[in-house]
């Protein structure tokens, strides 16, 4: 039984997952991808069109649901230490202190 390839906007992004979904969708470097759409926005002179194209994407490819466990927006700041305070901070719990005889 194979479960049906999604194409959806990937975990594995830097500006909102489009390229990297592309990629895995097709089973290729995302790195490569990117690397090729700059050129290929640059190059020719017609930087407008590769961000309008980029963007139309962004809109009509959905987020990939099983990474984020929901649809909810993501917050681009969340990388620069401010965050939202969605992530629950990380405690110890049942830590104990010991001396040790190593000197």
């Amino acid at each position: 039984m194979s479960q049906r390839r999604r194409l959806t906007r990937s975990s594995n992004k830097i500006i909102s997952g489009v390229l990297g979904g592309i990629a895995e969708y097709f089973g290729f470097s995302a790195t490569i991808l990117r690397v090729v759409f700059v050129i290929l926005t640059i190059y020719p002179g017609h930087i407008l069109i590769g961000l309008l194209v980029y963007l139309l994407l962004m809109t009509l490819i959905p987020r990939d649901t099983d990474h984020h466990g929901s649809n909810q927006p993501h917050n681009p700041f969340s990388g620069f230490g401010g965050g939202s305070g969605k992530q629950p901070r990380k405690t110890l719990h049942d830590v104990s202190e010991e001396d040790s005889d190593e000197r």
